[in-house]
């Protein structure tokens, strides 16, 4: 019997019919796979959410700030929940259609029922994945809070105040409670009070030179840690100043002399004169800003010695609050508030610290040259400007009548001088008050040793 053998060269293909079967099988668990890791694991990072403030205290009309956000997948919807014992209250939901990178939501406690005492409150963010089977990844924030329900009581305990316009009274109060903010609202400024060894609060305020007298109504205003507000009212006598007018002239040498000193800034302005207006305007605005950041900078306790100090054998060339008109070659080209007074002497004269205190500030600054401010505690500061040179650096402490600098023509000054200038909280206030030994002692520090004495010593 003859048996044939098989043709060598054919091949057989059922191995490879098997694989591809196999193959045709698996890819689509391959591409359920890949589309799975797609739709629920590509973002599988979580938001990121922010709840401020950062209270340990609340009261019902306090308001938080959540922010959320998530920058692939964009948030979804943000919710807020309280929880009291078996009370539980939404205070805040909110979705979003699309889903956007970034949310602010602003919410109060107002409705939520909740009664005095401790809370829970939870944040949870979700954002617009499809991870965890298309609900998306989710941030909790849980805080535990006190609801406190009872605003603190604030007591003035100074009898009346006469405070002239541009100048600055005291008013020494007393709370009932532990408060996170104290101080007198005048319009929209606000100056802090500070707490005295004995317990009692001492504030300085001022009387705006811009403030009309009958507009003039201080009060005072404390807020405690969980929010609380209450204001106050206290006996004011506000008396009327009148300020003088002031006139520049600004000539051709003045320009060609100040103005190298700003030559970057403004270039597309070829004109000296319109430079010179861009400089007195939008620069000083600038360093005004500069010079009311300082006031964060203060002692919370006196640091000054009795009346302030004037500058030996100076004359007075410009004074606080006049309505000063610069003009060149007869027309008015300029028009500010003079915020100081500048004093002069012989050149170069040697500048005096006017009281004990801490320099927070020195160095350019632009229409005020070269500058030192001295911190004298409790929000007031003291500004040397104009200066040739400077004998401080900031962080150094001064004794009344040490050298902070020498008087210059540095800025925008109009020739040799220092100008020298008295702030509060960041805002400028007639100085002359505060050169007088016998405003000081009837009006501040008679005051605080009456109403804000230290405790006696222990035995």
């Amino acid at each position: 019997m003859r048996i044939k053998k098989p043709f060598k060269g054919r091949r057989s293909f059922g191995p490879l019919f098997s694989i591809l079967a196999g193959l045709l099988l698996v890819a689509p668990l391959v591409l359920a796979g890949f589309a799975g890791y797609y739709l629920f694991l590509k973002d599988a990072k979580k938001p990121q959410v922010a709840l401020s403030p950062e209270a340990d205290a609340a009261s019902l009309k306090r308001p938080f700030t959540v922010t959320a956000a998530d920058e692939e997948s964009g948030i979804r919807s943000v919710t807020v929940t309280v929880t009291q014992g078996q009370r539980r209250a939404d205070v805040l939901r909110r979705s979003y259609d699309p889903p956007r990178p970034q949310v602010t939501e602003r919410f109060t406690l107002e409705g939520s029922e909740l009664r005095g005492g401790a809370f829970e409150m939870q944040v949870a963010a979700y954002d617009g994945s499809l991870a965890n089977l298309g609900a998306g990844n989710t941030t909790r924030l849980t805080r535990r809070m006190l609801l406190d329900l009872v605003p603190p009581s604030v007591k003035p305990l100074t009898p009346a105040h006469y405070v002239r316009q541009g100048g600055v009274g005291l008013v020494i109060y007393e709370v009932n409670k532990d408060v996170t903010r104290s101080g007198v609202v005048v319009g929209d400024a606000f100056y802090p009070g500070y707490k005295q060894k004995g317990g009692q609060y001492a504030c300085l305020f001022a009387f705006p030179q811009d403030v009309e007298a009958e507009a003039f109504k201080p009060r005072l205003f404390v807020e405690d840690a969980a929010g609380n507000e209450k204001t106050g009212f206290f006996v004011n006598m506000a008396i009327k100043r009148r300020f003088r007018d002031e006139r520049v002239e600004v000539t051709d040498e003045l320009l060609a002399a100040r103005l190298p000193a700003f030559a970057g800034l403004f270039p597309e302005v070829r004109d000296p004169v319109e430079r010179f207006k861009k400089l007195d305007t939008e620069l000083r605005r600038q360093n005004d800003a500069t010079l009311a950041g300082l006031a964060a900078k203060t002692a919370p306790v006196p640091l000054w010695d009795g009346a302030f100090l004037y500058m030996p054998r100076s004359v007075v060339r410009g004074s606080f609050g006049a309505d000063r008109t610069y003009a060149y070659k007869g027309q008015d080209i300029a028009r500010e508030t003079h915020l100081g007074i500048d004093l002069a002497s012989v050149p170069k004269a040697p500048v005096p610290a006017a009281n004990n205190g801490k320099v927070v500030f020195a160095g350019p600054l632009g229409v005020y040259g070269n500058a030192v401010v001295v911190d004298h505690g409790m929000g007031v500061q003291s500004l040397y400007a104009n200066l040739s040179s400077l004998a401080v650096a900031a962080g150094d402490e001064v004794k009344k009548g040490d050298p902070v600098g020498a008087t210059g023509t540095s800025g925008l000054a109009p020739a040799d001088q220092v100008h020298f200038a008295m702030y509060l909280a960041g805002r400028p206030v007639i100085p002359i008050e505060w050169w007088d030994g016998h405003w000081l002692e009837d009006n501040i520090t008679a005051k605080f040793k009456r109403y804000a004495p230290p405790p006696a010593p222990e035995p």
